[in-house]
């Protein structure tokens, strides 16, 4: 593991809004792969609105088939907050390994080889060490002391964030990628949803 010193940088991709359409995610997994070129590594969370009730899968596996998805996605932590009831969160512990974020639970900074326990994603702002990330969209992206409020986006538009961590957490580069039609769906996460979404029929057949 890095030490905590050594995380001088960090940047932010976010989504939100994305309501159970799973069709795109291979597009939008293309697009964080393009961003990843243009900015780095960086720490892929997701706002809120994973899924919708009138969307089958996500009425039949009570909001868990996103939440899947996106892990799959390599997601590191998600506002489940009006997606997961508290039975089907314990369904998804140990088969998921992102953050699921809610009014009770937070999630500190683990992305191998780096862990910073100073660094705290949650849903509503709470003390950090270090930083503090607001998974509650924001009406703009803002740095108070070393809490980050992040700026409401669109449905499958990629929010861009970047900090320097030195000194005090300074936000230097904020902007917003939205999907479009030049970018091709990726096999591999083409596969994971054809997954969940056979996974969720069979729920579906068997009656829940």
């Amino acid at each position: 593991m890095l030490e905590t010193s050594d995380l001088t940088r960090l940047t932010v991709f976010y989504t939100q809004d994305l309501a159970g359409d799973l069709s795109r995610l291979p597009r939008l997994y293309s697009l964080i792969e393009t961003l990843r070129l243009r900015y780095g590594a960086a720490l892929l969370l997701d706002l809120g609105g994973q899924c919708a009730p009138d969307v089958w899968h996500c009425a039949v596996t009570e909001g868990r088939s996103a939440i899947v998805a996106l892990d799959g996605m390599g997601y590191h932590a998600a506002n489940v907050a009006h997606t997961l009831s508290e039975a089907s969160r314990q369904k998804l512990l140990g088969s998921v390994t992102m953050g699921l974020v809610d009014e009770r639970r937070a999630w500190r900074y683990h992305v191998p080889p780096v862990m910073d326990e100073g660094i705290v994603i949650s849903l509503d702002p709470v003390p950090a060490l270090r930083l503090n990330v607001v998974l509650t969209p924001a009406d703009a992206t803002r740095l108070e002391h070393n809490t980050l409020h992040v700026q409401r986006v669109p449905a499958w538009t990629v929010g861009v964030a970047q900090l320097d961590l030195r000194d005090l957490p300074t936000l230097v580069h904020t902007a917003e990628h939205p999907l479009t039609d030049a970018h091709e769906p990726h096999p591999t996460i083409a596969a994971v949803v054809e997954l969940v979404l056979e996974e969720a029929d069979w729920l579906r057949q068997r009656g829940g």
